[in-house]
């Protein structure tokens, strides 16, 4: 198929354009390409999205097996049939978890030349050794396409949007930005976490420039809120019509409060560094994901056993059109839920939700919790404010909450009593000042994942 053709086009004059012109008519092309290819996925329609989907597959785990050392050393240990197929051919491939990548760091898993990659990226390794990704150009366009599909549903000429998330290793920020750009918006790219344009320089920005939207996690979103009113602006009155949030999970109760205090939709998008964009949002706020690029399975973290559309589970994914990395049955580590009825947007692609990352369960005598089912249950306590923390200590589910307009006391007590009658377990939940939070974050890549001991630190 083309996107794993390594054949050159064939020239189209005995002179040599000049290498500008060259560069131009080949994004040009593949641009094209992977427009008519998702126009084609999305007029499959749902019934035939698998054979088609499963036909990928079998093109995908033979250019792994050809092209990449660790899957044809993991296939020839595995002793996978060259007949096998289908559903088959799925089930039978082996995982590859996140350990695999960072044993094959940097360059491991790669299976194109090193010379075809435009892009190369890590995690950050805040939660291990960092994992690499890359893409080839091929890559690149295609997943550029589809965002752009996705951000043109909000955004066009006219409209200035802050991209506020790091451009630093990974690819989501310059694919966003790229795809603003192309959809005709005017980008301002203040990232985050930097000397040059620390938070507070970016809110005094906003105020100026007064954008249509921004582009940052929810937590990021609070923040920005508090120094704009701490500056005497009214957030509401600065013309932001969305927030794309990006980076972390967030739970209804704490959407409905950014939307309320912003006065804008909130829409999501949603990747990993190893894979890039894996769910954009529609016109109907709804996240899609990328069947058309990828295969994804929702299987019960335990024991890996496929889940039913509308339960919660880990997702699971295969490439399929991967030129530079090809990932056969990833296991992400994300916990998500795919609705199991079609978007009014008509969308061939389901739609998902994602929970968060499994390993940040809590566990509470011997109970996992979720943590956006305790945000939900904290957050939507009334008089509960924008920030909470959770953990548990000597086997005790502690939280800290924001209580800004009734008695702390009280709003900790039904805090108290809802986590006792949703999750069975007591908890000690004490209030924290708003302040104190605002510190914490300040000094965070992710401010989504506060913890008790970011709180104690800003102290």
């Amino acid at each position: 198929m083309a996107i794993l053709d390594h054949t050159p086009a064939a020239p189209t004059t005995t002179v040599p354009a000049p290498a500008p012109d060259r560069a131009r008519e080949r994004h040009s092309a593949l641009r094209e390409t992977a427009q008519a290819e998702l126009h084609a996925f999305e007029a499959l329609g749902r019934t035939r999205v698998r054979s088609w989907q499963l036909d990928r597959l079998r093109e995908q785990v033979a250019y792994a097996r050809r092209e990449s050392p660790f899957y044809r050393r993991r296939f020839a240990a595995g002793g996978l049939p060259d007949g096998t197929d289908g559903d088959e051919l799925l089930r039978r491939l082996p995982f590859t978890t996140k350990d695999d990548l960072r044993d094959g760091y940097p360059f491991g898993l790669i299976a194109a030349p090193l010379t075809s990659l435009v892009r190369y990226g890590e995690s950050t390794g805040t939660t291990g050794s960092p994992t690499s990704s890359a893409i080839t150009y091929q890559d690149w366009v295609r997943g550029n396409v589809s965002t752009e599909l996705s951000v043109g549903q909000r955004f066009g000429p006219g409209d200035t949007v802050f991209v506020a998330i790091p451009y630093e290793l990974s690819f989501a920020a310059y694919d966003l930005d790229r795809a603003l750009e192309t959809v005709g918006a005017t980008v301002v790219g203040v990232g985050i976490l930097s000397a040059v344009c620390p938070i507070e320089r970016t809110a005094r920005m906003i105020a100026t420039l007064r954008p249509a939207g921004i582009v940052c996690s929810p937590t990021r979103a609070l923040r920005l809120f508090d120094l704009l009113t701490e500056m005497g602006h009214d957030p509401a009155e600065l013309g932001v019509r969305t927030v794309l949030y990006v980076g972390e999970t967030c739970s209804p109760a704490k959407l409905a409060k950014i939307s309320r205090m912003w006065q804008a939709e909130l829409i999501s998008a949603y990747g990993t560094t190893e894979t890039n964009s894996l769910a954009l949002s529609c016109g109907h706020g709804r996240a899609h994901l990328t069947e058309d690029r990828h295969l994804f399975e929702i299987l019960d973290p335990a024991t890996g056993t496929p889940l039913a559309d509308g339960t919660t589970g880990e997702l699971v994914l295969s490439t399929l059109v991967a030129q530079a990395m090809p990932l056969l049955r990833y296991r992400t580590g994300d916990l998500v839920s795919v609705d199991p009825e079609p978007c009014p947007c008509g969308s061939v692609r389901r739609t998902v939700r994602h929970h968060g990352r499994a390993s940040d369960r809590l566990v509470v005598d011997g109970r996992p919790i979720d943590r956006l089912d305790l945000e939900e249950s904290v957050l939507s306590v009334p008089g509960t404010g924008l920030y909470y923390a959770a953990g548990v200590r000597d086997g005790l589910l502690h939280i800290r909450v924001e209580c800004p307009d009734r008695p702390a006391r009280q709003v900790c007590a039904e805090i108290a009593d809802g986590i006792r009658a949703r999750f069975r377990t007591d908890a000690t939940v004490t209030e924290v000042d708003r302040a104190t939070v605002g510190r914490a974050m300040d000094r965070m890549l992710k401010p989504g994942n506060l913890t008790l001991e970011d709180l104690e630190a800003a102290r």
